[in-house]
């Protein structure tokens, strides 16, 4: 029998999810991290972890099975590393804004701007590009002793098969990356001045490799090494790409949206359209296919703000949206005339401003902390909706919005939000992660079941219920809104 693994390595946690031949679900698992948080990570815990995950998985594997197992990963890390795979730098994630100075001093230059229109990706501190040119200022020393300059993914996927190997649509999110010659752009090498060889070659998503057990790091976990011989890795790709798999997501005219720490919202193209930047990225997934959209920093990661530093409670993320149901629910549409730019980590699309910061406007005497949550989540929502008007300005109108993420399980937010979008909104009814199971759709094509991304859909099966926005609530909303856009000019 064939099995499906779906490895996701995310900013805060890592989870791992195994299918059989048929899509039902034989093992899950996830292990949060304890070093490190947001913007730097210690990548060997990192590794570490997605080693336990594995060999969790490994003891279903039978002698007569083989398992297909892919990777997916948040995009934008960088690691520095040395010839043995040693980390010579911290994992500096998308939350990483260090090169903000660069950024700013760079963000209208000539060659900066070429490079956004021919990559598909902006320029912002998240990218490696711009921690990369970064390093060349403060630290060339370090740049240059760097055997390799990679992401997470890749250092995991050196360490279980000895290889220095990325995908496209990882590669795509650098800032680094020419999708038209499928290689690294010959101008953001020249601008970093890094050489080729110490980028990792590119690959296709569904590109194979087979463990490598006896490495030089020797700390492969029993039962992985056990079962190596019945095991075939698959490179896979971004969090970002995969989640529009995973999400039933790779039709024309659908989007999916996602909220966890942060959020993004996409949809798919045959091809990058190359012109002047509107806010919104183009990452190729493979030749036929780029997930184009945009991401917010500000997801749950600005309720786990308001919990921790301004209420200074210290409750889990399942109490953290239990208590929010009840919250948004006191409180009637448009938080009784306050309106939030949740800008509280910066922000990415569409304002690409690593300095922006969080405003609270329309402040009065009766209002109370369950307002300030509402007017934080309406003002989340908004961001979406300045999202999709940018996404149907550039590929046409959308036909459906599929939801994914933690937020889902707050009735009340998914409301909110097809009331602020005024879109019916598709919500899966058994919860998986997105981005793990499109890492499963890989493994599923590498294995040579699925042909094409939308047969991977109809493998992985999923029903939805359907929440419809409120019409009393439209006149409110709008009104609102342009309250929004207007904190957006400051």
């Amino acid at each position: 029998m064939r099995l499906f693994a779906g490895l996701d390595i995310g900013t805060t946690h890592t989870k791992i999810l195994l299918l059989d031949e048929s899509g039902q679900l034989i093992h899950q698992a996830k292990s949060s991290y304890t070093h490190g948080f947001g913007a730097r990570l210690n990548p060997l815990e990192l590794r570490d972890i997605s080693f336990r995950l594995l060999d969790s998985v490994s003891k279903f594997v039978n002698p007569d099975d083989t398992l297909y197992c892919a990777f997916s990963a948040a995009m934008h890390s960088l690691l520095l590393v040395d010839k043995e795979g040693n980390p010579i730098s911290e994992l500096r994630t998308w939350a990483d804004t260090e090169s903000q100075p660069v950024v700013a001093q760079l963000r209208n230059d000539p060659a900066v701007l070429q490079l956004v229109e021919e990559t598909g990706t902006p320029f912002h501190p998240m990218t490696p590009l711009a921690k990369m040119l970064w390093m060349r200022r403060q630290s060339p020393e370090l740049l240059d002793s760097a055997f390799q300059c990679i992401g997470i993914k890749e250092f995991i996927w050196y360490h279980l098969t000895g290889s220095w190997e990325t995908d496209c649509s990882m590669a795509a999110a650098t800032g680094l990356y020419d999708p038209l010659l499928q290689d690294w752009h010959p101008l953001a090498l020249q601008l970093t001045a890094v050489r080729k060889e110490q980028l990792p070659a590119i690959r296709p998503v569904h590109w194979e490799a087979e463990p490598n057990p006896v490495s030089e790091t020797g700390n492969q976990p029993a039962e992985l090494v056990q079962a190596s011989s019945r095991i075939r890795f698959v490179l896979g790709g971004s969090d970002g790409c995969l989640a529009q798999i995973g999400s039933g997501a790779m039709k024309p005219r659908v989007a999916s949206l996602t909220i966890g720490t942060s959020g993004a919202m996409r949809v798919v193209q045959p091809e990058s359209r190359r012109g002047a930047f509107n806010g919104l990225f183009a990452y190729q997934l493979d030749p036929g296919h780029y997930i184009c959209g945009g991401p917010t920093n500000n997801g749950g990661i600005v309720l786990q703000w308001w919990e921790e530093n301004v209420l200074g409670k210290n409750a889990g993320v399942q109490q953290m949206l239990e208590g929010l149901e009840q919250e948004i629910s006191s409180v009637p549409p448009g938080a009784d005339g306050l309106v939030c730019l949740p800008y509280f980590a910066g922000e990415r699309a569409p304002v690409w401003n690593a300095d922006a910061s969080g405003i609270f406007a329309g402040v009065r005497l009766h209002h109370k902390q369950a307002h300030f949550k509402r007017a934080m989540v309406e003002g989340m929502c908004f961001i979406f909706r300045q999202l999709l008007e940018r996404i149907e300005e550039r590929y046409g109108a959308l036909e459906e919005i599929i939801l994914s993420g933690g937020f889902t399980q707050s009735g009340q937010w998914v409301q909110l939000l097809a009331d602020i979008l005024e879109r019916p909104l598709m919500v899966e009814k058994e919860q998986a992660d997105a981005s793990a199971l499109g890492a499963v759709a890989v493994a599923l094509k590498a294995a040579g079941i699925c042909k094409n991304w939308t047969d991977a859909e109809r493998w992985l099966l999923r029903s939805y219920t359907i929440c419809e926005p409120n019409p009393q609530h439209k006149s409110i909303y709008q009104n609102q809104y342009q309250q929004f856009l207007r904190l957006c000019l400051f």
